[in-house]
Parts: structure tokens; sequence; C-alpha cells
């Protein structure tokens, strides 16, 4: 059970017995004592707010009581006499833990706990500064676990809540003296600190986080000054909940967040200095609604709140949480026939993610092709995305003949209002004279993502641009649609936390590799999904528009012209993008980022052209237009003429990396790790590879499952015309 959560159960059980056990005590008699000194060792140093547990059981009674000693490391708790008690050390983090049986036999007991300090504590030392001056405070640690990523605020801002009590919910605990230095030892590992605000001081409640892997000094705490954004929100008495936040529109970006008042409506955020878009959000039952102050729906058109000083007045007035009907409604048909389908499936899901995320619905069509959805909605206008789909013999298809969600037209709707002609016109599959292309998608670490898409762009124009879904293991499967002969070119999505990927391991069309169809379905086209780095609430946007100048590639129709072009964004001097969007199919894109800023942009173009460049975003919003020209033949490129061994990827890495070769004729392959001192450490693959790319993933173990040792490593691709050898770092 995590340390910050074991109190609170404490807690609970303490309650428990104050409502059972003390009648349990009235009737046994608490008429005995058991003291004694915690110290430290054979020094008789006293401990101070050391943890332990009390407990007792016996066939018709128990309690759990926790105890904490005072400043002089005394400790006293109330016992039954004539029992047998159990005194565990629940603070392990300094010194090893013990667990010793008290006979309590006597009204008065003593019983002193001599402490063994651990031999694997690391000197920590920090200083806590406010204005540029030295600051005197309590200062509290709490380890984490081993496997939280401090890169990813998902994973350890959860522990960023204020912890009370302060001693039981710390790892450590310590005081900066009147300069603001401190020092303690510490277990190596990974901390949240957490120092208490001080109201007449005038500092914020400050939050960290850091890793310790030796004697250390760590950069100085900065408290920032404290101010006050507060408030009213009405109408709350029929939500479930209501939650304010306050989104910085300056580094650093963690919002703030305050629960009003359930009898008042009132709510107070102690924030830092600065500009700030605030917005309430309130949950009623299956329905969650959002409005940014002051009565808008967009970060966009919200009013920017400039904090220097307390402000007040920043009121929010919820609507009654009713929902109002609506309906949409439309046919599905054949678009070589005209014919209406019956049995087709319809699907409509929400588009407006701020507002609406939960709302999904689905229909099937009747006889005559006909299909009606009727939903209800909080809001005066929303927006859903249309998808419609028919067993193995029909090409599924998004609103508008569109064929990934990403490109797909929302479909506008009001409340109390019936949305007709909403239409799909399915294309018959051709499933006699073609070639399967299956796979699965997996993250870095070689397990499934189950869910997304993967999406076909081919020179077969009875096919076109095709979309096939995951499935909950992470595979995905196209009908066997492709002729032999055609070339074909895939991307694959993994959810809104993975970058898309153009096969194989690409990220702009210029890499990517195509599929040869040869008279026979295509197995193992596998994709491993980057991580995308995890960003916030996403205030502001780039708005965009693609011009081309060129292109060749072949395509299922004009309109088809943008489909497959992506966008990537990422703050300028970042090494990853952080963001993207796919380009529709009238050029335009808009990629959602975190604030304003300076970001650098890559547009990457189906016929092999990209464009690199870098946007200011003011005021929440930037456009650009980008002029791009494809290379004249991609055809020539589709040849792989050499083989070729690519660099590791993360490299140093801990606990995988992945390696991609390329093969240009089908050969025999041997891809083998070696360590410094040339001997052969595992075998990766050692067989007949077919033309085009491969990868593959070493997870730093050796041909026997061992575990290898930190350090460098040699990887090295032996075919029929080369052998080639790159190096590659593993970091425990």
């Amino acid at each position: 059970m995590k340390r910050s959560k074991l109190f609170t159960v404490l807690a609970g059980l303490i309650i428990v017995m104050m409502a059972f056990g003390l009648t349990q005590a009235q009737y046994l008699g608490f008429d005995a004592v058991i003291t004694g000194h915690v110290t430290a060792g054979d020094d008789s140093v006293p401990v101070p707010n050391f943890k332990m547990m009390l407990t007792f059981k016996d066939d018709t009674t128990g309690f759990r009581v926790p105890i904490i000693t005072d400043s002089t490391g005394f400790y006293s708790q109330t016992v039954v006499i004539n029992k047998t008690y159990t005194l565990t050390s629940l603070d392990t983090m300094t010194y090893y833990g013990f667990s010793e049986k008290i006979e309590v036999k006597e009204k008065y007991v003593e019983h002193n706990i001599p402490l063994t300090k651990r031999t694997d504590l690391v000197n920590v030392n920090g200083s806590v500064t406010f204005n540029d001056n030295g600051v005197e405070t309590d200062v509290y640690f709490l380890k984490l676990p081993n496997d939280v990523d401090l890169n990813d605020f998902r994973e350890y801002e959860v522990y960023f809540r204020v912890p009370k009590p302060l001693l039981k919910w710390a790892s450590y605990n310590t005081q900066s003296d009147a300069s603001g230095n401190f020092a303690l030892e510490m277990i190596p590992g990974k901390y949240v600190v957490h120092i208490p605000a001080d109201h007449k001081a005038g500092y914020l409640t400050f939050w960290a986080v850091f890793e310790v892997t030796g004697d250390t000094t760590l950069d100085a705490f900065v408290l920032k000054e404290l101010q006050t954004i507060s408030g009213n929100v009405s109408n709350m008495d029929d939500y479930d909940m209501v939650t304010v936040y306050a989104h910085p529109l300056n580094p650093p970006r963690r919002p703030f967040m305050a629960t009003p008042d359930s009898a008042t409506g009132d709510y107070l955020l102690e924030v830092a200095p600065g500009t700030y878009v605030v917005r309430c959000v309130a949950y009623f039952d299956d329905y969650r609604y959002m409005v940014f102050y002051d009565s808008v729906f967009t970060p966009k058109e919200a009013e920017k709140i400039d904090v220097h000083s307390d402000v007040s007045g920043i009121d929010f007035n919820l609507p009654d949480p009713m929902v109002y009907p609506f309906s949409i409604s439309g046919t599905v048909t054949s678009r070589q026939s005209g014919l209406p389908l019956e049995g087709a499936n319809v699907a409509f899901v929400s588009y407006n993610f701020l507002s609406n995320l939960w709302q999904a619905y689905d229909a099937t069509t009747d006889a005559d092709g006909h299909y009606r959805i009727e939903g209800y909605t909080m809001l005066q206008e929303d927006s859903l995305i249309g998808f419609a789909w028919k067993d193995s013999t029909f090409f599924a298809q998004f609103y508008q003949d569109e064929a990934t969600f990403h490109t797909a037209d929302p479909i506008v709707y009001h409340a109390n209002e019936d949305v007709t002609g909403i239409d799909f016109a399915l294309d018959t599959i051709d499933t006699e004279n073609g070639f399967r292309i299956s796979g699965m998608l997996m993250n870095e670490e070689g397990e499934p993502i189950p869910m997304g898409q993967v999406t076909a762009y081919t020179t077969a124009t009875n096919v076109g641009v095709i979309t096939t879904q995951v499935d909950s293991t992470g595979h995905y499967s196209f009908d066997p649609v492709f002729p032999t002969g055609s070339i074909v070119y895939l991307t694959a999505w993994g959810g809104f936390d993975y970058l898309p990927e153009i096969y194989n391991d690409a990220k702009t069309w210029k890499e990517a590799d195509a599929i040869f169809i040869q008279g026979s379905d295509v197995t193992g086209i596998n994709f491993i999904l980057e991580e995308k780095k995890p960003t916030r609430l996403p205030l502001a946007k780039i708005k965009g528009w693609l011009k081309k100048q060129t292109g060749s590639l072949a395509k299922a129709s004009a309109a088809d012209t943008y489909t497959g072009d992506i966008v990537y964004v990422r703050p300028e001097g970042e090494k990853e993008w952080t963001s993207y969007a796919y380009v529709k199919s009238d050029g335009s894109f808009d990629v959602p980022v975190e604030s304003d800023g300076v970001y650098e942009y890559l547009v990457t173009d189906r016929d092999g052209g990209e464009v690199r460049g870098t946007i200011t975003v003011e005021n929440l919003e930037a456009e650009v237009t980008v002029d791009i020209t494809g290379i004249s033949n991609p055809s020539d490129n589709l040849v792989i003429k050499t083989d070729q061994l690519f660099d590791a990827y993360p490299n140093p890495f801990n606990p995988s990396t992945t390696i991609r070769v390329q093969i240009a004729t089908a050969s025999q392959v041997k891809l083998v790790i070696y360590n410094v001192l040339g001997q052969k450490v595992k075998t990766l693959f050692n067989g007949n590879l077919q033309p085009g790319s491969k990868k593959f993933v070493w997870n730093g173990r050796d041909d026997s499952g061992r575990q290898v040792a930190s350090g460098l490593y040699f990887y090295q691709l032996k075919t029929q015309n080369t052998v080639q050898t790159k190096a590659v770092m593993f970091l425990k």
C-alpha cells in the first residue's frame, strides 16, 4: 500500500475502533500503559517523530493504534493488562524496521527501542529561498515508487495533494535554517518535495520532484509569491461535482484547482503571480459542462486574468442541469448500385471533447437504408463525427467520403433540432482478386496497443484510401483488396498518447517504406509507436493551410490531394514532437498546443515533400500558410538498393531499444549483440528475411534471459552483401 494512503486507512480504523473498539475497551478495561524511548542505537540519541504501529488481536477483539514519538523520542499508549501486543516500525526510511512482542502483566511496562541506522543512505543538501532570501521552514519529502517517470507529470502529480497530517505523509522531514539551508540523509530514489504555504510570509505552497542517486546538492527550492483568485459558482446544487481551474499562460503551466464550497458556492484559488485562463467544469450524470470566464466556451475567447495582487469576483453561473433532445437521420446506400443497404451500421461520437467527452450514439439501417439516432445534449450547439460500415463487402467510411477520423468533417447540431440528410454511400469491396495486409500495433516496451487505426494509401485506383481498426489485442487486418502489382503505404495511429507512424518507423513520407503486393497476403507489418510527450490541456492552436505546387502519386480522386499529409509541432528547442494534426481534404489543419510561445513545425506530404519552420503563438492562436513541393517521381525511391543497419532508438536505453534493418534482396541475415570484449551476448535474429524493413527489439537480456550489466554494447548485421556494426549503451 502506498504510504500516502496508509494513514488514511489507519484513521478510518481508529474511527471504527472509537465506535466499536472503545466499547470493548470499557469492557476489558484500558488500565495499563506501555511507555518507552526510541533512540538511535548505541548513542542513545532520541529519535523524535518516529512512526510505529501498536497492534493486538485475539479471538474476540483487536485494534491497531499508530504511535509517533515526541520531541524527546518518548512514546506512551494505554492498553489492557494481561495481553500481548506487537509494536512495529512504520518508518523504515532512516532506520531498519523492527517488530517486537510486548507482554503486559503489570500496569506500567517500559519498552525502549534502540534503532539501527540504514547503511544505504546518502547525504542530500539543499536550500529554500523567497525573494532571493533564505527561508526558515519545514521541508517534507515523499519517496516515490521506482517506476514513476519524472518526465511525465501525469505519473508524479497524483502525489501533489495537500497531505494531512504532514508527518504521517512524509518519508523524511527536515527544517531549513535561517539562511534557508538544510541537510539530511536519504535512501537513493525519486522524491516529491512539499513546502507548505505561509500566508503571513506571503509565499505559495511549493511542490517539485527530483531524483537522488548519490551524495547530492539539490537546486534551490525557489518559493513563489502567494496571490489568490476567488469567486462564486452559482446554481451548482444539482451537479454531481464542480471544480474551478486556473491555467497559467506563463511557465510553469501546472494548473491550480479548487472545489467550491457546497453550501455557498464560494471558491478560493491560491496561485502565483501571472496571467491565467479560468474555467469551471461541472458534471451531471454522463455529461460534462465546461465554461471559461466570462461565459465563453473556448480559451481563445476567455477573458484573461492578470494576477499581480489578489483578484476577486471571478464568478460562474451554471445553467440548470437539463438536457435537450436532438436527432440525426439519413440513408446508407451502395455507391456502385445506388441501392439502399439494409443492416448497415452508423455511429456518431462527440467532436467537441472539451464539453461532451463521453457522448456516443449508434444505429442500424432499415430495409430502405434509413437510420435515425436520437440523443440529448446540454449545449445549445455541439458536433459529432459520423462513421458508417457494413460487413466485409463494403469499405467503411466517415462522413463526406473521408477515410480517417482525423480528416472527417464534424456534423454540427443544436438543441431541439432534427438534422437530416446525413447520408453515406459505401464502396463495394472487390475481394476476388486481392490480398490482405495484417500486423500489430505495439508500444516501445513491446506491449500491444488496444485501440487505434491503420490507414492504407495505394496505387490501386479501385481501392483508394481505406482504414481498418485495431482490435483489443493490438492486431489489425485489411480485407483482401490489394491487387498484385499495387504499391501500398501504411500509417498507424494508436490513440492520443502516441505519435502517428508511417511504415516503417518513419515520421515523414520521404522516409517511408512501400509495401509491394506480389501475389500473396502480406503479414507481420508491425508498428512500434513512440509515446507522445505528455502535454497539458491545450489552450492554444496553430491554424494553417497547406498549398501544393506538384504531386504525382496516384490518388483515388482529386479531393484526395491532401489525405495522409501530417503536421508535427513542438516547442522551440524541444527534441520530441509534442503535438500533431492530419491535413483535411481542403488543405486546412488545426494543431493544438499548450499556450503562447514559439513553436517548430514539420509538414510532411504524401508525395515526399517536407517543410520545416517556426511560428509564434500569441493570444492563444497563430496562423500559417505552407507552400510545399513534392518530389517529382516518388516511385523512383520505392526500390531498396542496399542492405542497411540503422541507429538503435532510444540510445542510451532502459528497458529496451529498437534496431531497424533494411534488406535489399531475400537473403540469410544475422543480427547479433556483442559486449566490448567481442563476446556474443544475444542473437536477435538468424534466418532468412524478405526484402524490406524489419525492426528488432532488444530488452537488455542475454541468450539465457539474464539482465546484462550497464555499459557499451555493439550490434552487428551480417548479410550476403554487407557486415555493419553500430554501438548502443544500456543504463540501469
